[in-house]
């Protein structure tokens, strides 16, 4: 009775006298289960009886998956920075569209010609970018003439005229 009351007050004691049962019942099954010692009359030397089994260990090896079927990174499985960047489908050019330019007025001496392209001054050779419709677009201005220049845009020879004012 006064057993009860003490493991009821305290499991403990109860919890450590239960696992000091269990630790001898299996420690006397183990020394049961252990083979008798082999005489050195059998052939055998005592120091091949105690050498440990040798076991192969796998190794460890993580295939690159190129498509979400072949499987994923296991440590970021959101991840697709392993899977190969598709190649870009190579498409004829979109059209571009036709760059408005206009030639605003022509000025300077017959020896040193200027002219202004959409609010800008061009000497003859002369390669600066002016403001279109499609944005900013690089010229170059090939030659200046009394009433026309010829500029080189995107790769193409163009003529600009002065408008005639009526």
């Amino acid at each position: 009775m006064r057993l009860m009351r003490i493991l009821r007050h305290q499991p403990s004691a109860l919890t450590l006298a239960l696992a000091a049962v269990a630790l001898y019942l299996v420690s006397a099954t183990h020394a049961a289960q252990t083979p008798a010692a082999i005489p050195a009359s059998a052939g055998h030397s005592p120091a091949s009886t105690n050498a440990a089994p040798t076991v192969e260990i796998p190794q460890s090896v993580f295939i690159n998956p190129a498509t979400p079927q072949e499987g994923k990174d296991p440590f970021f499985p959101q991840s697709t920075r392993h899977r190969p960047i598709p190649a870009p489908v190579m498409s004829a050019p979109p059209p571009s569209a036709v760059v408005e330019l206009e030639l605003k007025g022509i000025s300077g001496t017959a020896n040193r010609r200027m002219a202004i392209i959409n609010n800008r001054t061009f000497e003859a050779g002369e390669e600066g970018e002016v403001v279109t419709n499609v944005g900013r677009i690089r010229i170059t201005c090939k030659d200046i003439k009394a009433g026309s220049v010829q500029v080189i845009v995107n790769g193409q020879e163009r003529a600009l005229s002065l408008r005639s004012r009526l």
